[in-house]
C-alpha cells in the first residue's frame, strides 16, 4: 500500500513537472519568436495550471469521489481550452488536439471508473482498473511529448485526413448509391 501511495505521488509530480516544462518550452520558443502559435502556448499554460492545482489538492480529496473530482477537473480544463480554439483564426495545432483528445480520453476513464467503484460500489481489481491505470499515465506522457513536440505523433491527424480525403473524392456516395438502386420508377 505503502508502494502505491508513493508510486502516485511520483507520477503525479512527474506529470506536473513535464506540464510546467511543456508550458515553459513554449513560452521560450514564443519569447525567442522561433513560434508565434498563441494556442499552443494558451493550452501549456491552463494544463499546467490545472494539474499542478489537482495535484495539490489531491489529499483534500481521499474519498470514493477522488474519480468525479478528477473528471470535473479536466472538464473545466477543456472549458478553458475550448474557447481559445474557437476565438482564434489560426489553424490548431497537432499538439492541441492531443491535448484535447487526452483529456477526452482522461475524463472518460474518470468517469468509468467512479461508475465501477462509487455506483456499482465495486472493490475487486478487473481488467478496467489496469486500462485506467496505464491509460491515464500514458494519455499524460502523449500530452506532454505532444505539446513539447507540436507533432502527430500517432498519426490521428494524417488518418483522419486519410478517410477525409477518400470520403469526398468519391464523386457518388455510397449512400446515394444504395438510394438509387431502392428507388421504384
Amino acid at each position: 500500500m505503502v508502494f502505491e501511495q508513493s508510486l502516485a505521488i511520483f507520477m503525479g509530480a512527474f506529470v506536473v513537472w513535464g506540464f510546467l516544462m511543456a508550458m515553459l518550452f513554449n513560452l521560450m520558443l514564443l519569447g525567442f519568436k522561433a513560434k508565434n502559435d498563441l494556442k499552443l502556448v494558451w493550452v501549456s499554460i491552463v494544463m499546467f495550471i490545472s494539474y499542478f492545482i489537482s495535484d495539490n489538492f489531491h489529499d483534500f480529496f481521499r474519498t470514493t469521489e477522488v474519480f468525479l473530482t478528477w473528471f470535473y477537473y479536466d472538464l473545466f480544463t477543456l472549458l478553458f481550452i475550448f474557447p481559445v480554439i474557437y476565438l482564434c483564426k489560426t489553424k490548431t495545432s497537432p499538439g492541441v488536439l492531443y491535448a484535447i483528445i487526452g483529456l477526452s480520453f482522461n475524463s472518460m476513464l474518470f468517469l468509468l471508473l467512479h461508475y465501477d467503484v462509487v455506483i456499482r460500489g465495486n472493490l475487486e481489481p478487473w481488467w478496467l482498473w489496469s486500462v485506467y491505470s496505464i491509460g491515464i499515465n500514458i494519455s499524460d506522457l502523449l500530452m506532454i511529448v505532444a505539446l513539447i513536440v507540436d507533432r502527430d505523433i500517432l498519426g490521428f491527424i494524417a488518418i483522419k485526413n486519410y478517410i477525409k480525403s477518400k470520403v469526398t473524392s468519391q464523386k457518388p456516395s455510397l449512400l446515394n448509391k444504395f438510394t438509387q438502386t431502392l428507388q421504384i420508377q
